[in-house]
């Protein structure tokens, strides 16, 4: 952790250095100061005063935030810490910034992302609790398959902790349906959509097994959740959850494709999307690279994917490590720029980190070269993640709402139908009713 924090700080003194800035004013406890500020995101302090983080700033002001620093806190305290990289700018292929919430095969844009990611990054994101319920032995729709059938794992980990687990979870457009996810098993995985009634009270409305164990995380385009299994990307309509109908895209064989760092699409023009998924997952030695394909659709209905580039992926040295791993990605455009950004997600995941340590969420920005597309970090932020509520390790996405704001999910890792020691997910209720637990986090 003290390393993570001086290669943090280190960076924080670069970027100053390397850009300097006309003096700002601005206050630390209150205390007026006049002097050039880092990149908007960037924590400084004044010798042992209260650290600041810039948000927002002109020629002559700037507005700072107060934050918990986190080379003297105690770690139970530190809930948030930036990394910034020097905005990259270029001009390509662009988003459609006319979608409209309910949009069949589109999702609304985003407004001025990098500040909206910068905010968050600097600690103004409100966290709030959430459930969704259901039956461990009942039969759900299309094909009364059980949650007994799909959450259900060994539990191979200490303190009775599954190794199957939640791999993907996202907000939807729809009001009625308002959240997809997936689930690894040992033989078939999962897919399912969560209802909200009418008191507000959330569902699990339908539910369905994979053709493999693992299925990749979940995205929405429109009116489909989207999760790629088994050499394919399946699209299922979430407004019709009973309905055993997927449409199933076959992934061009002409490079090794990988799911397991996240899966994202979004909207180019009328009837073509881009396609962008990311490998491998976990974190270890190997390679990340970055897939980019093109989707064809014919009336609304996707039919062939043509596969662009890949690209090797990397982030700046003076990153913590684990920077560079995702599980889940989500994929954005910005409105009025049309500029498009990916946000990487992913957690500690071994040992005490895994229950309750840090969830990683990294920003980066799509940019061509040569007519090859490729991403570029902008910045990254850190959170505490837990694993019955907020496990970032598998899975934490990003949705723009109606009002063009981001707002940050992070979902539950696992639960276990015989409970597991110290009740780190729950009492047993193997015949019974059971709930995940979830968190969205919104800009304040």
């Amino acid at each position: 952790m003290k390393k993570i924090l001086s290669l943090a700080l280190i960076f924080a003194v670069q970027v100053s250095i390397a850009k300097p800035a006309p003096p700002v004013s601005h206050t630390h406890n209150g205390r007026l100061h006049n002097h050039s500020l880092p990149e908007i995101g960037v924590r400084h302090r004044h010798g042992g005063g209260q650290v600041g983080v810039l948000v927002k700033s002109s020629n002559t002001t700037a507005t700072i935030t107060s934050s918990v620093i986190y080379d003297d806190a105690p770690r139970e305290k530190a809930e948030v810490k930036s990394y910034v990289e020097t905005p990259y700018v270029t001009s390509f292929i662009k988003g459609d910034t006319s979608c409209k919430k309910g949009d069949a095969n589109c999702n609304v844009c985003a407004s001025n992302i990098q500040q909206q990611f910068a905010r968050a990054s600097a600690g103004q994101l409100k966290w709030r609790k959430q459930s969704w319920h259901f039956t461990w032995n009942k039969r759900y729709p299309p094909f009364g398959i059980r949650p007994l059938d799909v959450f259900d794992g060994d539990p191979a980990y200490p303190l009775g902790i599954p190794n199957k687990h939640i791999q993907g979870f996202a907000r939807t457009n729809s009001e009625r349906f308002p959240f997809v996810g997936t689930h690894s098993h040992k033989s078939k995985g999962g897919v399912f959509v969560v209802s909200r009634n009418n008191s507000g009270r959330k569902n699990l409305a339908s539910l369905q097994q994979s053709k493999g164990g693992h299925p990749s995380g979940v995205q929405v385009i429109g009116r489909y959740l989207v999760y790629g299994s088994n050499g394919s990307l399946i699209f299922k309509d979430i407004n019709s959850p009973s309905n055993k109908h997927t449409t199933k895209i076959k992934i061009p064989p002409r490079e090794k494709f990988s799911f397991g760092g996240g899966l994202g699409l979004l909207r180019l023009s009328k009837n073509n999307l881009l396609v962008l998924t990311t490998g491998p997952g976990s974190q270890d030695s190997r390679p990340r690279y970055n897939y980019f394909y093109h989707l064809k659709l014919n009336k609304g209905v996707p039919t062939k994917l043509t596969f662009i580039n890949k690209s090797q992926f990397t982030i700046p040295r003076q990153w913590p490590k684990p920077l560079r791993f995702s599980e889940n990605l989500s994929l954005i455009t910005e409105c009025g720029t049309g500029d498009l950004y990916s946000i990487h997600t992913t957690g500690d995941s071994k040992g005490l980190g895994a229950v309750t340590g840090n969830g990683y969420w990294r920003l980066s920005k799509l940019t061509q070269s040569q007519g090859k597309l490729s991403l570029y970090p902008l910045s990254a932020f850190v959170t505490r993640q837990n694993m019955p509520n907020c496990s970032i390790s598998s899975a934490a996405t990003v949705s723009v709402n109606k009002q063009h704001e981001l707002e940050f999910y992070c979902h539950g890792f696992a639960k276990d139908p015989s409970g597991s020691t110290f009740n780190v997910l729950g009492s047993p209720s193997r015949n019974g009713q059971d709930k995940f637990d979830f968190k969205v986090g919104t800009l304040n």
